[in-house]
């Protein structure tokens, strides 16, 4: 399921006493005015474990199809539950002329302007889940800022598209991620 990025109406817009300590009435919406240049791309509930197929897919702008399709060539399994590594997410970006260098951190302060980021991170099993990062530099109309797109099925919609970040990392534990960036192009190259 492919939803598009809204913007709506922030909770403080309608609500400008609306205490901020409170979980249930955090701001986790994108600033107004601003539309993510990605899409988010669903998890298929009970299907498969496809989180990074879908970050991927988000950041792309592929059908999920396309990506899985992708993803089989390099070597994810079709048929039952399949974790996608990254060397097998970086193989299909390179297809789609970026490169993903696979990276940690300590903070989200740490983090590069796009990025698949392991969310929800267990150190004990060494397994989390993708979302897809994107930080957005400051402009003269503008403060910077930072959000992200996650594609579980299972969470609030308040969610899918929110900069609320700190549910998703592991306290004493680094980020996992892949920086995105664009493939370089040769020199005197033209295609």
């Amino acid at each position: 399921m492919v939803t598009k990025t809204k913007t709506p109406v922030t909770a403080a817009a309608k609500n400008a006493t609306a205490p901020v300590d409170n979980p249930a009435t955090v701001d986790t919406s994108l600033p107004v005015g601003f539309v993510s240049p990605f899409t988010r791309v669903e998890m298929q509930p009970n299907i498969r474990i496809d989180d990074g197929l879908c970050a991927v897919a988000a950041l792309t702008g592929q059908p999920l199809d396309t990506i899985m399709k992708a993803a089989f060539r390099h070597g994810v399994a079709e048929h039952g539950p399949s974790w996608c590594y990254a060397s097998q997410l970086q193989s299909i970006l390179r297809d789609y002329g970026l490169n993903a260098e696979e990276k940690e951190c300590p903070t989200i302060d740490a983090l590069p302007d796009v990025a698949l980021i392991t969310a929800q991170y267990n150190p004990a099993t060494q397994y989390g889940r993708w979302v897809l990062w994107h930080h957005v530099r400051a402009t003269a109309k503008g403060k910077s800022f930072h959000y992200v797109i996650d594609p579980a099925y299972w969470i609030d919609p308040k969610y899918h598209v929110t900069t609320e970040i700190q549910r998703l990392i592991t306290p004493k534990s680094p980020i996992y991620y892949l920086e995105i960036t664009p493939k370089a192009v040769a020199k005197g190259k033209v295609k």
